[in-house]
């Protein structure tokens, strides 16, 4: 059974889930490590793939805010221009952009390939990163929740 408390401190996750262990796996909640059970009892799935990565933002470049975009900074004490330490000179800076990582990937027999993420509760940037996912990929993003009243998963 998955434990979650909503947590309103500055740098931690939102939402809390207890981990889980099935067949020396490690899942980020218990609802996510039921749901593969459900997957492995599935005649038609051929391959699960866990915790499959996608880039949604390719890395980009910015004018440093320092120099901008000059390459060059006053040094205070001399007044010459030196190198800006902040873009080694170059006057663009590098931004990582971001990934997702989705629950799982799962190819069934007849090679149709679903990417699903499992939700207990969705948070309140799920519905952009799921926007972002499906644009980037060109892939729907399968949501499941498991629907207590009617002890029966539900895709989204």
């Amino acid at each position: 059974m998955t434990t979650r408390r909503q947590v309103k401190r500055k740098g931690r996750p939102s939402i809390v889930s207890k981990k889980a262990k099935f067949k020396g796996i490690t899942f980020d909640s218990g609802t996510e490590a039921r749901y593969y059970k459900v997957l492995l009892g599935d005649p038609n799935v051929k391959h699960i793939e866990l915790q499959p990565v996608y880039r949604i933002i390719e890395p980009f470049e910015v004018e440093c805010k320092r120099c901008r975009g000059a390459g060059k900074v006053v040094n205070e004490a001399t007044g010459r221009l030196n190198k800006c330490s902040l873009c080694n000179g170059n006057g663009k800076r590098m931004k990582q952009g971001a990934i997702y990582t989705a629950d799982f990937k799962v190819t069934y027999q007849d090679d149709y390939q679903e990417v699903i993420d499992v939700k207990g509760y969705a948070d309140a940037k799920f519905p952009i990163r799921k926007k972002l996912f499906e644009s980037t990929t060109g892939i729907e993003l399968i949501v499941v929740e498991f629907d207590a009243k009617n002890r029966q998963w539900v895709r989204k």
